[in-house]
């Protein structure tokens, strides 16, 4: 098999991989909603609202409305900086601290249950080649300046 048809391959496992993630809503997203409560977790429940979108490389505006529709749910409130008015806090709420918690232990539970199912051996040699696949591509895209 070549290496043109190997990546044909590749991108229609991903492509079929992600429709169904997509369809279960089981996992976290990395982008949008769940990403920015991931981000605002990481931080121990508050973050700067610039650093969000810098972390998720979204648009100021991107970001905006997505900390409106989690405010808007309750999950997150602003709070602004003591010091610096400019500066907007994002601040997880107990309700938005459960939500992305629970969110996190089902992805957890699902991946836990498909790392068992392919095998101590198999899942080591999966994260090996998987671990190398970025390496490569983040070589890649450093000579194409992406």
């Amino acid at each position: 098999m070549g290496y043109e048809e190997l990546a044909r391959e590749f991108c229609e496992i991903e492509f079929l991989q992600s429709r169904k993630r997509l369809s279960m809503m089981k996992t976290l997203s990395a982008g949008g909603e769940d990403g920015a409560m991931l981000c605002v977790y990481h931080f121990g429940g508050r973050i700067l609202a610039g650093e969000i979108a810098k972390m998720l490389e979204l648009s100021p505006g991107r970001t905006t409305n997505i900390i409106n529709m989690l405010e808007k749910r309750r999950y997150i409130f602003r709070e602004p900086d003591r010091e610096d008015r400019r500066k907007v806090y994002i601040v997880l709420t107990q309700e938005g601290s459960a939500y992305i918690t629970e969110r996190y232990e089902n992805s957890l539970r699902m991946y836990c249950d498909l790392f068992e199912k392919l095998g101590e051996h198999d899942s080591a040699e999966y994260f090996r080649i998987l671990k190398r696949l970025h390496e490569i591509a983040d070589e890649i895209w450093e000579e194409q300046n992406l």
